[in-house]
């Protein structure tokens, strides 16, 4: 594999993060061996705003027909994903997607079954597996240090749609993004559930929404019916025993927009939280010490994650960080043909994890009852 000529989908805000992420990545890390160049970008104006693709075109049809372009970065809405993902599938072209995968479990399933049949790379930008608080944590738990797990708390809150003047968008329209708050934050932290705890049992649910009505346009004269969830809580079951719970709001006011996730132990508490993401707090129950700092990394991966994210003198936020490992890693993949650790998150993972979404919300529509994984068959 020689150069990884990048075709970008969209121009949005998401699209912005993952630019800096491969910019970042040239300047950062000389030392990894793949040069990578921005050929081509499709928008529906047909304009590169950034000035930094080659061409820009409004036809993805042009943009997949380049024989040049192995790497499709889409980053558009969840309603686009099913029909652009697919074309850049067919088109046999390695294919890293926003997440969720799709508007839905049905329509995500078609995609992962045509990367199956074409054997093409691909990844979802379930970034939060390239945390290094995740990743050491990860070790720790696997690693038996925190005993049998109990419970969980897992909390995602953030404030933007508080505001009663925003108007309505396709993430408000549930034919056009599948769900709210959970199906927005939610998926983040249904992905972390299985990356450090494992498979889930059963779910049960509920959401709500307060602003039932929200602006038509920006003119804010008119307003239209707001169809999904602002707030969500799912109870979880896991496989392998434990239980916990998962929050996400998108109206929850604070100083700081907080991540926090909770386990509980019988040796002990770990948390995660954006407060300090570079490592995990970890609570010892039979020497009552609270230890803050790095941990040990004892999985090939994670000693392998710490080669491709950033030292702290090139810190650029957790988030943006974490966005840029990601992308290196899927970059690796490509180079190497393969998928080199099992811990990258495939369309394939990001279905299984958004399978706990669309549990939480037949729960929620069918009176908070308890809904089983093996109801949902993938």
């Amino acid at each position: 594999m020689g150069d990884i000529n990048i075709g970008l989908v969209g121009s949005g805000n998401i699209s912005k993060i993952h630019i800096l992420g491969l910019k970042a990545m040239d300047i950062i890390f000389d030392d990894i061996d793949v040069k990578h160049n921005f050929k081509g970008i499709c928008t529906r104006s047909g304009v590169d705003k950034f000035g930094i693709f080659d061409y820009a075109t409004d036809d993805l049809n042009e943009l997949l027909e380049d024989k040049s372009i192995n790497m499709v970065d889409i980053c558009t809405p969840n309603f686009l994903h099913l029909e652009q993902g697919s074309k850049a599938i067919r088109a046999d072209k390695n294919i890293y997607m926003e997440k969720p995968i799709a508007k839905n479990l049905a329509e995500g399933e078609k995609l992962v079954e045509l990367c199956k049949s074409k054997d093409v790379i691909n990844q979802v930008a379930l970034m939060y597996r390239f945390v290094p608080s995740v990743v050491m944590a990860k070790d720790y738990i696997r690693d038996g240090k925190l005993g049998e797990i109990l419970n969980f708390r897992v909390t995602l809150y953030h404030k933007g749609y508080l505001n009663e003047e925003r108007p309505i968008s396709w993430r408000l329209k549930n034919d056009k993004s599948g769900g709210g708050a959970l199906m927005d934050l939610g998926i983040h932290m249904a992905d972390l559930v299985r990356f450090l705890l494992g498979e889930v049992k059963d779910v049960r649910g509920r959401t709500s929404t307060y602003f039932k009505e929200r602006y038509k346009d920006s003119s804010l004269t008119e307003k239209v019916s707001a169809d999904v969830d602002e707030w969500a809580l799912l109870d979880i079951n896991l496989k392998n025993g434990g239980y916990g719970t998962l929050e996400v709001s998108r109206i929850s006011s604070d100083i700081t927009e907080d991540t926090v996730f909770e386990v509980y132990g019988t040796k002990g508490k770990l948390k995660i939280s954006t407060d300090h993401m570079d490592y995990p707090e970890i609570f010892l129950h039979d020497k009552g010490h609270l230890l803050k700092g790095e941990l040990e990394r004892t999985s090939d991966f994670s000693k392998y994650h710490k080669s491709i994210f950033p030292s702290a003198k090139f810190d650029m936020g957790w988030n943006l960080n974490a966005h840029m490992s990601s992308l290196i890693n899927f970059i690796l993949n490509i180079k190497q043909n393969k998928i080199v650790h099992s811990e990258t998150p495939t369309l394939e993972e990001g279905l299984k994890s958004q399978k706990i979404i669309e549990m939480g919300y037949i729960s929620a529509r069918e009176g908070n009852r308890v809904v089983k994984s093996d109801e949902i068959l993938l």
